[in-house]
This record gives C-alpha cells, structure tokens and sequence, in this order.
C-alpha cells in the first residue's frame, strides 16, 4: 500500500528464494531507495533525449566518443549478465545487476561525465551522447520489463519510436548480447582509465578539503607519467582527458611528481585552475572574452551560441 507493486515485484525479484525470505519495513524502504535510483537513471536518460530523434540524429558507432562505446559495452555486459540469470531464473542475480549498472556505470561515472557534452557542447558531440543514451535506454528498458513492468512501460511511453517498435514493452524481444561487445585491450585500457580517474578524484578531494578549490571544475590537474601510462592517457584528447576527471584543464608530464598512487607510474597534483569562469559551462579558462559578443563565455561556448 505504501510502495505500489513495482517495489512488491522488486522485493521478489530481490529475494535469495534458497533461503528463508524476509520482508518488513526496512526492507521494503532500502528497495524503495534502490528503486529510485534506477528510475532516477531512467528519468535522466529520458530527459536528455526530449529532442532525439533517432531516424534522423543517430550516430554511427564507430563515430562516437570513446567514453560513448565504452557505455554501450558496458550495457552489452549487463545484457550478458541480467539474459543469463533470467535464463537461470535467478532473479536477485539480475536484480543486482541492473542496479550495479545505475549506480556505478551510469550514475556514478558515465552520466556524471557527459553532462557537459549534454548541456555546453556542439550539435554534433551532443548527439554522440544522446545516440549512447538512447540505446542504452532501449535496452535497459527491455531489461527490467520482466521485474518493473509499470515503471518499464512508462519509460517506453515517452520514449522516442523508431519504426517496427512495439507500443508495449513486453512484446519486444530481449536484446542480445553481442551487438557492442569489446575487445580485451578496449576494456583493460578504460579499465586503467577509471583507475586514473579515481587517483585524481582522491587529490581533488584533498584539494577540497585544503581549500584549494571548491567545485572539482575549479582544478586543473598535472598527470605525471612513466612511459606506459603517458601513452595511455595521451591516447584521448586532451579536452576530452578534462572531462572524463571533470577538471577544467589536464596537462600530462613525462617523470615523476605529485603525489603517488595506486596506478603504477602515475602521480597526481592539482591546483586551482587558472582564467576566468566561463558563465555558461562553468570552466576555467584563458579564453573567456575572445568573442566580444559573449565577453562572459570561453571561446567553445561563444562559437557553439554563435551557431
């Protein structure tokens, strides 16, 4: 009465049933808690593709960001996983791994690093994000049909159509793994990627909490690498590298500095970025007030408001 069925379908669907089940308050507001978040994630997909129109806007894979095929075989692992457990009827298994990928996946990483590209960047980078979105969504949504069927077929109501899709969720067919599988040194190189990232996100925090900078877009970080690690990282773009760590600036030195961490042949340090805050991504840079129509935006803004 409380929860509505969705969270009752979500408490079965949870439930180890080789053991005793359990059930109570607290169970049911930790499950309405991790219910949120996978509509959360559901909603902020659906939010960000209001104008995509995927007949017309989608963009070829091997067109798209590398952080954009990285979520696509991120999705494609959760297809593997959430396919092979319902085949199983092991439902907690699928379960767990639907909210993984909310929470950690998208949530916690992908999400969090596209909104500028979503909200500031050009026509054509924005529709590199809204095609991953948008797909990632089609199957998401397919996924969870089985276990929150009202909410799955909310989704698919205000989800934008392409010719041949059902006006009902659960008529479609399951997605099949395979469409965006990953090679090995794709999946070990954003693997390490991560793992730089979450060094850099434990010297912003320090940063922080020394008073250094506020907002992790207030920093501007040097990467020093050994030889390896240099590659890597000199392997994205460097824009693109500042906005996978969400830093205003990113600059990579070969040698040893900053301080250590737990990527072999990696230091990190990090200071306040300088130039001004461009009012409309929030970025620092050298560029604010290059275009004297926009004396208040960097150099991208003004060109993209200017188209």
């Amino acid at each position: 009465r409380d929860y509505g069925a969705d969270i009752v379908r979500l408490w079965v669907a949870s439930s180890d049933y080789t053991v005793d089940v359990r059930a109570g308050k607290n169970i049911f507001k930790q499950l309405s808690e991790a219910y949120r978040k996978m509509r959360n994630t559901a909603r902020f997909m659906l939010g960000n593709i209001g104008d995509f129109n995927p007949a017309t806007d989608m963009v070829a894979e091997d067109q798209l960001f590398e952080i954009d095929r990285w979520a696509l075989k991120s999705c494609n692992s959760l297809t593997a996983n959430v396919r092979a457990a319902y085949d199983n009827y092991d439902f907690s298994r699928a379960y767990h791994a639907i909210y993984n990928f909310c929470v950690i996946d998208m949530s916690n990483f992908y999400m969090d690093v596209i909104k500028d590209r979503l909200y500031c960047a050009d026509e054509h980078a924005r529709r590199c994000a809204q095609t991953a979105l948008y797909r990632i969504l089609v199957d998401f949504t397919k996924l969870v049909a089985p276990i929150l069927c009202f909410t799955s077929q909310e989704i698919w109501d205000f989800m934008p159509k392409t010719e041949g899709m059902n006006k009902y969720v659960v008529f479609e067919q399951m997605p099949k793994a395979g469409q965006y599988a990953a090679d090995e040194a794709f999946k070990a190189k954003w693997a390490q990627l991560i793992a730089v990232r979450d060094e850099v996100k434990k010297v912003l925090e320090q940063a922080r909490a020394e008073k250094t900078i506020g907002a992790s877009l207030e920093a501007s970080v040097t990467l020093y690498c050994n030889d390896a690690v240099y590659d890597l990282l000199n392997s994205i773009p460097m824009d693109e590298l500042a906005d996978l760590m969400i830093v205003s600036h990113v600059e990579l030195v070969k040698g040893e500095g900053g301080a250590a961490s737990a990527v072999e042949g990696l230091g990190v340090a990090a200071a306040h970025a300088t130039g001004d805050k461009c009012e409309r991504c929030w970025k620092y840079s050298a560029s604010i007030g290059s275009h004297p129509a926009h004396p208040t935006l960097c150099a991208r803004c003004a060109s993209v408001v200017e188209a």
